[in-house]
């Protein structure tokens, strides 16, 4: 096990790895009932929400379809179909579009925090948009029949699909803010691990200007005394044997490890008996 390299020190393998002292039942015993204020916590969070990952998907797929429609749509009006170049058109767009959407996936475009705020990233849109005309015009040159494609059609297109997508990523950018505001798009985290270090992550997580994550509650086994009931106005709703009945309860899609990575034991025993979960987890970089 890597003793410095925290991704190496609690990753996956490190974890299935680790040996607590603790035979699977009783690691992975469950409370029958949860106190009255978990129980109604997990009774508000029991509705589904739009999933970001799901919204992530279909937003590529729509914007793809933009450009597809915007290619194709000059082509129907301004060329037509009696060309000998008919079906040359057609793929040419696919194969365009599908470019397009794999330049501005390894350039980070589709990520949450992008969408709600694309202006600052506009100029990489058109970076992409501009590399997959520059190929397409590259690739016409090599094989000698760019004269025979028309000019109008190839800058119509440029404009029209950069405007599409200028145009979606401005209304999406308002759609989802406003989502987030009324929690029909939100990621639900809890919090493990109380006290001084969790109320930091608390107030930096509320110190986002735009945030989509929801703070459902804590979890600690630690008494009240090192672990107070209440940390930043949220209320410590049990144990960790707790979380797991709150989380199969409750739709929760993130828990966020607020304990100091120096205590590499106890982390990893806690992420063992976690790791039934079918939830992301994370651990905060306020625990280092």
């Amino acid at each position: 096990m890597n003793k410095f390299d925290p991704e190496q020190r609690f990753s996956g393998a490190a974890v299935r790895n680790f040996d607590d002292g603790q035979e699977p039942a009783e690691r992975d015993a469950v409370p029958e009932a949860l106190n009255s204020i978990a129980d109604q916590v997990a009774a508000q969070y029991r509705r589904d929400t739009m999933s970001p990952v799901m919204f992530g998907g279909l937003f590529r797929l729509f914007e793809f379809s933009l450009i597809v429609i915007a290619g194709a749509v000059i082509y129907a009006t301004y060329i037509g179909f009696n060309t000998h170049l008919a079906w040359y058109y057609p793929g040419i767009i696919l194969a365009g579009a599908t470019l397009n959407i794999i330049l501005l996936e390894f350039g980070g475009n589709y990520r949450m925090s992008v969408l709600r705020d694309p202006l600052p990233r506009m100029n990489r849109i058109l970076l992409s948009w501009c590399v997959v005309f520059a190929l397409m015009a590259l690739a016409g040159f090599f094989m000698k029949n760019s004269a025979e494609f028309s000019r109008l059609w190839f800058a119509g297109w440029f404009a029209s699909g950069l405007f599409a997508m200028v145009m979606l990523r401005l209304i999406m950018a308002r759609l989802i803010r406003r989502w987030a505001r009324n929690g029909t798009m939100e990621r639900r985290a809890v919090i493990v691990g109380g006290g001084a270090m969790a109320e930091a992550l608390i107030r930096a997580v509320e110190r986002q200007p735009v945030n989509d994550i929801r703070i459902c509650g804590i979890f600690d086994d630690r008494d009240d005394v090192r672990s107070p009931p209440i940390v930043a106005g949220y209320p410590k709703l049990g144990t960790i044997p707790e979380l797991i009945k709150f989380a199969r309860i409750a739709r929760i899609d993130m828990l966020i490890v607020s304990l100091p990575l120096t205590a590499e034991e106890r982390v990893l025993s806690l992420l063992k008996k976690l790791w039934v979960l079918p939830v992301d987890i994370r651990l905060s970089a306020h625990a280092n």
